[in-house]
């Protein structure tokens, strides 16, 4: 069966591969177990779990899985020390081995409740591992061309940039950015959802979370809050009306490379 149209609906495949849940302490609003289950409702191929820095969560996730045809791919995001985001995906144990030391280094090179990950750690510390670029929306394209250029000297062909479409009234001026990008990187595009919560229902539990987060009420927390609910896992129907179907293609094929179960 071609993993690409394995619905009979023809709606196209998909796998989210970024993702983080109430493991990552006052930011996600939903528990991983929530996540699977909505993500097995909605038809998907994969669901990646990637905590900031954590896999606190994995093992809820994993279990979860084992009760639904929904593949687990385990990951963590991270911002560097330099201040580039990433996410960090494990395709086989040798890369879940490293994933973990990259993890613990970065907790206990800071405080409690925080981390600390140089490019250096990641250059020396993620062999194996999978790479998708996070770049900010706008983004400086000088800028954006070097870290990318960074990304693909460690990672080759292991890496990505994620393209990231929220509904943000500039989505189709990111997309185009992204792609020029790409086309001067060599860095392929993939689709992904900085998912938050596993429904959109759960938007004002969602900014609860980043005003406590701030020590801040929430008045005075909304300009740091997300400025919509996209943050959710989206039906398929709304994500191939959004992306180029490329994008989603990827998602599969980057979810099909990664084999690691806690099994």
């Amino acid at each position: 069966m071609d993993i690409h149209c394995a619905r009979s609906d023809a709606l196209p495949a998909y796998a989210e591969l970024h993702c983080v849940s109430n493991f990552s302490f006052l930011r996600g609003a939903s528990h991983p177990a929530e996540l699977v289950a909505r993500a097995h409702a909605l038809g998907y191929t994969a669901l990646a779990l990637t905590d900031e820095c954590s896999l606190a969560g994995v093992v809820r996730a994993h279990l979860a899985a084992r009760e639904t045809n929904v593949k687990l791919v385990i990951g963590a995001e991270f911002t560097l020390a330099e201040g580039t985001s990433l996410v960090l995906l494990a395709p086989d144990r040798a890369a879940y081995g490293n994933l973990s030391q990259l993890i613990t280094a970065g907790r206990r090179a800071a405080t409690k409740g925080t981390y600390r990950v140089t490019r250096n750690e990641v250059e020396r510390g993620t062999a194996g591992c999978l790479a998708l670029w996070l770049p900010p929306a706008p983004f400086e394209e000088s800028r954006a061309h070097a870290e990318s250029e960074w990304l693909g000297a460690v990672f080759a062909d292991r890496a990505w940039i994620a393209v990231e479409l929220l509904h943000s009234g500039r989505d189709a001026e990111q997309l185009a950015a992204l792609r020029r990008l790409s086309a001067r990187s060599g860095l392929p595009l993939v689709a992904a959802g900085d998912v938050h919560m596993h429904k959109r229902a759960r938007r004002p539990l969602q900014d609860v979370l980043t005003a406590i987060r701030r020590g801040e009420t929430m008045a005075q927390a909304i300009p740091a809050l997300h400025p919509n609910g996209e943050r959710h896992l989206r039906r398929r129907q709304a994500l191939a009306a959004l992306y180029p179907p490329e994008l989603l293609v990827a998602t599969v094929e980057i979810a099909a490379r990664c084999t690691f179960s806690l099994d």
